[in-house]
């Protein structure tokens, strides 16, 4: 009978698993990396601190369940489970109400059926008009759109996290997705590329890409909500 190794576990193949501590003290600094991550791209009214408390929960669940026997390194292990628990605490604080998703609705319904007719991507004002708004209140709703976040999550999902997995199919799917992805960004407008690319891959603030393109804070938030709703359309969402 084999005696309980004292810094970790003996696995069936036997590889020694850490301790459940060395886990955790591993494990927490990628739970604050992710936090404040995603903390940088979401509306203020988000606590990080819920977050981080989510991030750990899914941290904790990760060490019970980890094999080091059958699966990844235990830090790519990790962050899929803990960004998959800020993702659901996200979900469970969305402020984007129903009459909003209903209005997103309306918005990608009436870009698919102007693109169709147009035979290119309509501009604001095409849209404004097409929904019976002026333009000013199809930026104020792109806006509140894009301050939600459930579509700040959007941006966030990022189909190399699955770097490590074991299913082929998903990893296959996901790469395929990005494909389409990257498609319909080139499609955009040139600042709205410029826009996206400063708040998903250099991580700035709204603040920050405002003064870099000389607009209001606002301004980079109509954008981002226009965007979103032309990546809906382009994606079939």
């Amino acid at each position: 009978m084999l005696k309980e190794a004292s810094a970790g576990t003996v696995g069936a193949v036997g590889a020694q698993r850490p301790s459940r501590d060395e886990l955790i003290e591993r494990g927490l600094p990628i739970v604050r990396r992710l936090a404040f991550r995603l903390a940088r791209r979401l509306p203020p009214n988000v606590d990080v601190g819920d977050l981080i408390g989510s991030g750990t929960e899914g941290l904790l669940k990760a060490i019970e369940s980890y094999d080091a026997n059958h699966a990844a390194r235990f830090e790519t292990y990790a962050e899929s489970r803990v960004r998959g628990a800020i993702l659901d605490e996200l979900r469970t604080q969305d402020a984007l109400t129903r009459h909003g998703r209903r209005q997103m609705g309306e918005v990608t319904k009436v870009m698919r059926k102007l693109e169709s007719t147009l035979g290119r991507s309509p501009e604001e004002q095409e849209v404004a008009a097409a929904l019976g708004l002026e333009l000013g209140a199809y930026h104020k709703l792109a806006e509140n759109l894009a301050r939600a976040p459930a579509l700040a999550n959007l941006g966030a999902l990022d189909p190399d996290d699955v770097a490590g997995s074991s299913d082929s199919a998903v990893e296959f799917e996901l790469r395929e997705l990005k494909g389409q992805l990257v498609t319909a960004i080139k499609k955009l407008p040139e600042r709205t590329q410029q826009v996206l690319a400063l708040y998903y891959q250099e991580e700035c603030t709204l603040a920050e890409i405002g003064q870099i393109l000389g607009v209001t804070e606002s301004r980079v938030c109509q954008i981002l909500g226009d965007a979103t709703a032309r990546l809906r359309t382009a994606m079939g969402r």
